[in-house]
């Protein structure tokens, strides 16, 4: 309740991201969380590396909270005014950080956005969205350093003069993709980093140097998480919740959500409502279906709840993720399989299009979503994180052409 009286976006998330890392500590062992977070720091990120597996839940979240307090002070230093984007991009940091950033690999691609702004003769703080949001290639470094049979130190300049060069080449990019699915695909800079690894795991793969696939999944800390989700979902809903607050929710879902649909500048701290009862949602969904709750999950869970600020709200993701089910249940695959849930909650990066077009067109979004994520997920290498963004990108351009050429009667 103490939060509610505050307007302050940089003190909410500070005290958020605090309580992250004290719950990791008084849930774990200090000499396990320091064992752990040595894992978690030395060892891959590659998709899928649950840190909650390597390192445990207490050096997960204590890596969560520090990395997210880190690109909070990044966002203080320049002087970032609190947007939808930038609580979006938090939360996702929040999120990722149990799967794959952490305090020591994000920085390469930032670094690589700070020479392009540079490049360009203009202010970081223009891109530090997308220099945020650029650490999904996170895992990249340390995965080509593990690949590479050089001497340590000219492999370790190898792998980062990559990495910051993929950071430069990222702005401009992600600008061009974003008129490719015309806002359609909220994960853009997913897209952008799809593509960007597409060709440098072609490229990698071309001359013998191969990544390792890893599928490390946890599951024993369910009720920890499911007490920690409950906390902090509903902590979002009390500060959301105001005099204007049903009349302010109910415009959020008129939205179709197409980007740019900046929910904290439309509606200020009432967009923590939407965004509380998203995390409700989703969490409920996945106790339903008797899912596992560990990293992976709750990073996926977190994007959604960030998204909540930047164009998701309850009506258009449904669609979605009905379109994902049925998919699935064509199929006769359990719904709580980890590649079901991670895909029915990645999916709605394609919630615009629902919200846009109708119920039956989101529910063939979701359905196209996972028949592709099955069959090209791979094709990035594992080492981006915001895959379901590549994925969404090729949805949106398939099917926005064919919706125009219908309605215009081509």
């Amino acid at each position: 309740m103490v939060l509610k009286k505050y307007n302050d976006i940089y003190l909410i998330h500070l005290i958020i991201f605090i309580f992250i890392g004290i719950f990791g500590l008084l849930t774990t062992p200090l000499t396990e969380i320091i064992i752990g977070l040595k894992e978690i720091l030395l060892n891959g990120s590659i998709l899928l590396t649950d840190y909650m597996y390597v390192g445990g839940m207490g050096a997960t979240l204590l890596n969560s909270s520090i990395t997210s307090l880190l690109i909070l002070l990044l966002y203080k230093i320049n002087k970032i005014k609190p947007s939808g984007s930038m609580i979006m991009s938090l939360w996702l940091t929040l999120g990722f950080s149990m799967i794959g950033k952490n305090f020591i690999n994000i920085w390469p691609t930032i670094i690589g956005v700070y020479i392009y702004s540079k490049m360009q003769n203009e202010p970081f703080s223009n891109y530090i969205l997308i220099a945020t949001l650029s650490t999904a290639l996170a895992p990249l470094s340390i995965e080509i350093f593990k690949s590479l049979n050089f001497n340590i130190y000219i492999t370790l300049a190898i792998s980062t003069i990559i990495s910051i060069s993929l950071g430069i080449i990222l702005p401009p990019l992600a600008k061009f993709t974003l008129k490719m699915h015309q806002g359609y695909n909220l994960y853009n800079v997913g897209f952008a980093n799809g593509l960007i690894t597409m060709v440098l795991i072609s490229v990698l793969k071309y001359f013998g140097i191969e990544f390792e696939t890893t599928f490390l999944w946890s599951t024993q800390y369910k009720i920890p998480i499911i007490i920690l989700l409950i906390i902090l979902f509903i902590t979002l809903i009390i500060l959301g919740i105001n005099k204007e607050c049903i009349f302010k929710f109910s415009k959020i879902l008129r939205h179709s959500g197409r980007t740019v649909t900046d929910y904290y500048l439309l509606y200020k701290n009432n967009t923590f409502l939407n965004m509380g009862i998203l995390g409700l949602f989703f969490l409920f969904y996945v106790l339903i279906i008797n899912g596992d709750l560990n990293g992976a999950v709750m990073a996926l869970l977190l994007g959604v709840v960030g998204f909540g600020a930047l164009g998701k709200h309850i009506f258009n993701v449904t669609p979605i993720i009905i379109g994902v089910i049925l998919t699935a249940y064509l199929k006769n695959t359990p719904l709580n399989t980890p590649t079901i849930i991670l895909t029915t909650l990645g999916s709605t990066s394609l919630a615009p299009i629902a919200g846009q077009f109708g119920f039956i067109i989101g529910v063939i979004s979701g359905f196209i979503h996972l028949t592709l994520i099955n069959n090209i997920g791979h094709i990035s290498g594992g080492v981006n994180l915001y895959n379901n963004g590549f994925i969404a990108g090729l949805v949106a351009m398939i099917l926005l052409p064919i919706i125009d050429g219908i309605k215009k009667g081509d």
